[in-house]
């Protein structure tokens, strides 16, 4: 009887250390379990050196997973995260961050009389893309900014196009355009040359309000400015009263002196306009011509691209 008392009591007491030691593994299955894990915290509006820490303290680490713009946070502080706040990770484990590039849109500064260099440097600053540069003479330095688009002040989002007009330093000194209508051919092709500029061709229309070969439209017109050697085109009246019989003429034109160049021959008459003479020729050169034309007409020279000289046949 004895016996069983003391078998009874040798279960009952390795039940109770039994018991104690299941606890005691739980307790510490869940202490590991909880060591192990953290929740993540909210990173939002830290900027990168404050995430570090944060994280650091949880023993979590930090990987850059991007950047975007954002109207409301300052650039290089966080707008998103993954894993999101309050989820529980094992230490150890890295949280991607996004940053912010702060506005999308921003404000187009002024970058007339800047120069070219500083402008772009500023324009890549914001964000902004040099589409086009356009160079003009100007008598501002080389590479110094004349215009632009969009106009300073203006709101723009980062990567839109940017214009530019540029000076590149070469002023072109610019004339009047004399008045030369009303003038006879001759008298016109004079005038023009003395100021400097090129004829580029006289074309005939018949008018009875003006006189035969009288000058009745120029372009550019008189007054408008020209650089040296631009080309003036003109009309000329024919009076439309000629028998318009069919007959040969014989002239001559001597090359004027100067590089070889190619000269150009045009009939103008009752028929039309025929080319009847194109070739490169010395300065001095005569040449010679044979050929039928129509009513009235004249005959046009143009030497190196421009008129020289016009003659009534």
């Amino acid at each position: 009887m004895r016996a069983g008392r003391a078998l009874a009591g040798l279960l009952k007491l390795g039940a109770a250390y039994l018991a104690t030691a299941l606890l005691a593994a739980f307790v510490t299955i869940r202490f590991f379990a909880h060591g192990t894990n953290v929740a993540v915290p909210s990173l939002a509006g830290l900027d990168l050196k404050q995430v570090r820490q944060t994280l650091a303290a949880l023993r979590l680490e930090v990987t850059l997973g991007g950047e975007d713009y954002s109207e409301t946070v300052p650039p290089g502080c966080v707008i998103g995260q993954q894993p999101a706040p309050n989820s529980r990770v094992k230490r150890g484990r890295r949280v991607s961050v996004v940053l912010s590039r702060g506005s999308e849109k921003v404000t187009f500064p002024s970058l007339v009389d800047s120069t070219l260099d500083d402008a772009e440097f500023l324009l890549r600053q914001l964000g902004l893309e040099l589409a086009a540069v356009t160079l003009v003479p100007s008598i501002l330095p080389k590479r110094r900014i004349l215009a632009q688009a969009p106009a300073p002040g203006t709101t723009v989002t980062r990567g839109q196009p940017v214009r530019l007009l540029v000076s590149d330093g070469r002023a072109i000194a610019t004339l009047p355009i004399p008045l030369v209508t009303g003038l006879p051919t001759r008298d016109a092709l004079a005038r023009l040359r003395e100021a400097g500029l090129k004829i580029a061709e006289i074309t005939y229309e018949t008018a009875t309000t003006f006189t035969d070969g009288t000058v009745f439209a120029q372009d550019p017109a008189g007054g408008f400015r020209a650089a040296a050697g631009d080309a003036v085109s003109l009309k000329a009246a024919r009076s439309g009263t000629s028998s318009g019989l069919a007959r040969f003429v014989v002239f001559n034109f001597t090359v004027p002196d100067g590089p070889a160049r190619r000269v150009r021959t045009m009939i103008v008459d009752e028929a039309g306009t025929v080319e009847i003479g194109s070739s490169v020729e010395e300065g001095g050169r005569v040449l010679r011509f044979s050929t039928r034309v129509q009513g009235d007409a004249v005959a046009q020279f143009f030497v190196g691209g421009t008129l020289t000289e016009e003659r009534k046949l």
